[in-house]
């Protein structure tokens, strides 16, 4: 059945699809107990088999490649989560409550500006790759398929750019505690 649908065979795949549908998502809530990504993270599973599927020929298990699949996506969906979430945070922390330290809303809030700035200096290439990586929170081998480089190549750029940002933070930041943790945000 593999052998089919690496040629094509969408019945073929739709049989896999059926059978493995509801195991994936069993093995996504291990990792991703909310319900709210349980579809969509499915669904990108069987789209990045599909999209891989010429792979299948050489497949000697499906379900241990449907549970790799499935646990590199989910790792990096978490990923990219928490980093979405840190920088969200930071982008609105002026919009915080009254009360709280002032001098720090300020400074996370020119941390996340002088990020904007580092992206926009960083070369082509490299902002791409941390674009792909952080916003739309492709993994590596994604981002590679997109912009037909190696997985070493856009590994070498998304190091590249991420010390980029943290060089262009510590060139331009005011040097204080805070600018640490920020920076950590953008560790390897």
């Amino acid at each position: 059945m593999l052998s089919r649908v690496a040629q094509d065979d969408r019945n073929a795949f739709g049989q896999l699809y059926s059978h493995y549908y509801a195991l994936v998502q069993k093995y996504i809530s291990l990792f991703e107990p909310s319900r709210a990504s349980l579809g969509e993270l499915t669904q990108d599973v069987f789209v990045r088999i599909w999209e891989k599927r010429a792979l299948l020929q050489n497949v000697d298990s499906f379900r241990n490649y449907v549970f790799l699949v499935t646990r590199n996506l989910v790792l990096n969906y978490i990923k990219a989560l928490k980093i979405r979430r840190k920088l969200s945070e930071l982008g609105s922390a002026g919009e915080a409550e009254v009360g709280e330290d002032t001098e720090t809303i300020v400074q996370f809030r020119q941390y996340y500006q002088l990020f904007l700035e580092a992206v926009v200096e960083m070369p082509a290439g490299m902002r791409n790759v941390l674009k792909m990586n952080v916003e739309q929170g492709l993994s590596l081998d994604e981002i590679a398929g997109k912009m037909a480089i190696s997985k070493a190549g856009v590994k070498k750029q998304l190091l590249k750019a991420k010390a980029f940002v943290r060089q262009y933070l510590r060139d331009h930041g005011e040097l204080s505690l805070l600018l640490f943790v920020f920076l950590s945000l953008f560790e390897p």
